[in-house]
């Protein structure tokens, strides 16, 4: 066992503050668009023809060009000319990337960095936040999602040949939790012979999904409804239902509710799809790196009224259900976890 001495004590809580003075300088560059700025120039610009290109107060630039450095989310040559590190375009720059983090950063400092504020008063109370999801929230919460959806395109639907199958042969498919639509309306212009149905309680998502089907041309072939997942009312219609990193969102007293109705919404041998954060059965593993993401989500959360589930807790609900054949495995290198069953 390690010995455990002050100094370093000391110095894993200046980490901590580090990391939260870094986690503000990200958001203050994604919202001047100054990520994207350096980005579009490949050889670098110096922070005075940053601030000139963006109409923004040089001397401050430069201090933010300069903290930069020091995060190593810069990296500056000799003539003072600032350029991305390697790989931070995708992950900060270039927001159609699915390995975009900008919304999750942007949701931990707009949206949670101010409810901590009032965590102390719940904690007294025992009372949970009646509506997280006000517009603003909605806006920038959607902005994470969406590149979740992309994973689920690009590195889960490939490594499935059943559910492949069935989209390329046509069926019908259901994303439970869908926000602005944009799982369906990607695998509608991809899969031309499948219809699709989006469900979420949130106005501002289905309206915006249903403006990007019209966009698109979609409306034969895909339709959103501004229902919750326990008022589902379809049966035996569907091949493929999915839900993806929402199922931890589900208030714990609505959450069986929701699963029988993907269970009767499914049809006989159909499909469910669950995508989400591992999150971790035993104290020991709560230091465990994979289960990072949930652990923090799960405290962010904590006035909300939301619990992840561990696959032990999550697996004996789907199968008291009914569910089959579960199946599960880990992607994007442990950070999300996939758990495919049957009707």
């Amino acid at each position: 066992m390690r010995e455990i001495l002050s100094e370093n004590q000391m110095q894993k809580v200046r980490g901590f503050e580090k990391g939260f003075m870094a986690t503000h300088l990200i958001q203050v560059g994604s919202k001047l668009g100054l990520f994207q700025a350096l980005n579009q120039a490949k050889h670098g610009l110096t922070s005075a023809e940053l601030a000139d290109s963006l109409g923004l107060h040089e001397p401050y630039v430069r201090i933010w060009c300069q903290t930069a450095y020091h995060f190593e989310i810069l990296d500056a040559d000799s003539s003072g000319r600032f350029v991305l590190e390697p790989f931070l375009d995708e992950i900060l720059a270039d927001s159609s990337h699915f390995k975009n983090y900008q919304g999750n950063v942007a949701v931990s400092v707009e949206v949670f960095g101010k409810l901590f504020d009032e965590f102390p008063q719940y904690f007294k109370t025992g009372k949970s936040l009646e509506n997280l999801y006000t517009r603003e929230m909605s806006e920038t919460y959607y902005e994470t999602t969406r590149n979740i959806h992309l994973v689920f395109q690009y590195m889960i639907l490939p490594k499935d040949p059943a559910v492949r199958g069935a989209l390329e042969r046509g069926c019908r498919f259901l994303d439970i939790g869908c926000g602005r639509g944009s799982l369906i309306i990607e695998l509608a212009q991809v899969f031309q012979n499948s219809s699709f149905v989006g469900i979420d309680r949130n106005g501002y998502g289905i309206a915006e999904a249903e403006k990007a089907i019209s966009e698109r041309g979609l409306e034969s072939r895909v339709a959103v409804e501004r229902v919750g997942g326990e008022e589902l009312a379809y049966e035996n219609e569907f091949d493929v239902a999915t839900m993806v990193a929402n199922l931890h969102e589900i208030r714990p007293d609505l959450r069986e509710t929701v699963l029988r109705n993907a269970y009767r919404a499914l049809k006989n041998r159909g499909r469910f799809l669950i995508l989400d954060f591992p999150f971790p059965a035993e104290i020991s593993d709560f230091k465990n790196p994979v289960y990072d993401f949930a652990i923090l989500d799960q405290f962010r959360k904590t006035i909300v009224g939301y619990d992840h589930l561990n696959d032990y807790r999550r697996n004996w609900l789907l199968e008291t259900i009914g569910f089959k054949d579960l199946q599960g495995r880990t992607i994007g290198k442990g950070m999300f976890e996939l758990v495919t069953a049957v009707k």
